[in-house]
């Protein structure tokens, strides 16, 4: 049974007052426990479109719905207990004396008694990390803490769909790894309105690319991610990662390169043949994996390596306990 259409645009259109268009003809659907990367350049439409979701714009024409229900100004007090948006300045949300009374608002205005928003505050505060934090000053928090604090402020009262602006703009390391594990364990449908296409490659499936107003590419982030043309010719960068695995692949291929460099990079990076498709294509995988061995992989045979460049999709693999990170360095037929 295909799971239910959770957002939907229709043709949306949305000119602002100063008669500036931004959306011109967007539509999309999103269904139940889908994790989707909203991407594309500067200017494209995305924090208008976000502001669509919640009905704080209100399309010029086309519609949108929210788990079936369209998001008109008679319903919007049904639309934002179905979706909750993460907002990149976290200051945007908070507004309360304390952290708890942040946190609480949501399940208050649900109408919820005292037992039941208690359970929601510490749940939610547990799961950003904030535990103990009730009684400070949500404004006497650091960025990223108060960045981490409107998560939970929207996790309080338990929205069907979560979408974020720029989730993890100014966190440390550490939070950000927390994040991204938080984001691919929850069964939550989320989109992802972010430039990290790193946190987007390793959370979504599916991408949207949203330039001048409409959606000019869908499909697999893995396919979409590594399309570095597709990306280019958008003002957009392959993920970090992803480039990286192509350099090291260019200097892997490097015919007077020392031994001893030769292999540190086996020990990161190793090549085999793969058939896909029916056809039995053959091409080359590069692998980014953990080893708990010292053993070097064996040098590569220049030859198993295509010229052409960094392919347009990847896979993730576990082979004894690995988990391998694949790169294709071919081009797919499928655009």
């Amino acid at each position: 049974m295909t799971d239910p259409v959770m957002i939907e645009a229709d043709n949306i259109h949305f000119t602002y007052p100063d008669g500036h268009e931004v959306l011109k003809g967007l539509s999309c659907t999103i269904r139940r426990g889908e994790k989707v990367a909203l991407i594309g350049p500067n200017g494209a439409g995305k924090s208008t479109f976000m502001s669509h979701l919640n009905g704080v714009e209100l399309a010029t024409s086309g519609r949108v719905f929210i788990h079936g229900q369209e998001v008109t100004k008679e319903n919007l007090k049904e639309i934002r207990r179905k979706i909750g948006i993460v907002f990149q300045d976290p200051d945007d949300q908070l507004f309360c004396p304390t952290v708890f009374d942040d946190v609480a608002f949501g399940p208050l205005n649900l109408g919820l008694n005292e037992d039941e928003i208690q359970a929601r505050v510490s749940e939610a505060l547990a799961v950003v990390g904030l535990e103990g934090f009730e009684e400070r000053s949500s404004f006497h928090l650091s960025f990223g803490e108060r960045k981490r604090l409107a998560l939970a402020t929207v996790l309080s009262y338990q929205p069907e769909i979560l979408v974020f602006d720029e989730p993890s703009t100014n966190m440390d390391p550490m939070n950000r790894r927390n994040m991204i594990n938080w984001l691919k364990e929850t069964d939550k449908t989320i989109l992802l309105c972010t430039h990290d296409l790193d946190i987007a490659l390793e959370v979504c499936e599916r991408c949207l690319l949203l330039v001048d107003g409409r959606i000019a590419a869908d499909g697999p982030a893995t396919e979409i991610l590594y399309n570095r043309k597709l990306l280019e010719d958008n003002k957009l960068e392959m993920p970090l990662a992803l480039m990286t695995h192509e350099l090291l692949h260019g200097i892997l291929q490097e015919q007077d390169m020392d031994e001893g460099h030769r292999h540190i990079i086996g020990r990161f990076l190793h090549a085999h043949r793969h058939a896909h498709g029916p056809d039995g294509h053959a091409h080359v995988h590069l692998h980014a994996h953990e080893h708990e061995h010292d053993h070097l992989h064996e040098e590569v045979d220049p030859a198993h390596f295509h010229d052409d460049v960094l392919g347009e999709h990847g896979e993730s693999h576990h082979h004894g306990g690995h988990a391998h990170t694949h790169p294709h360095t071919h081009t797919p037929d499928k655009q």
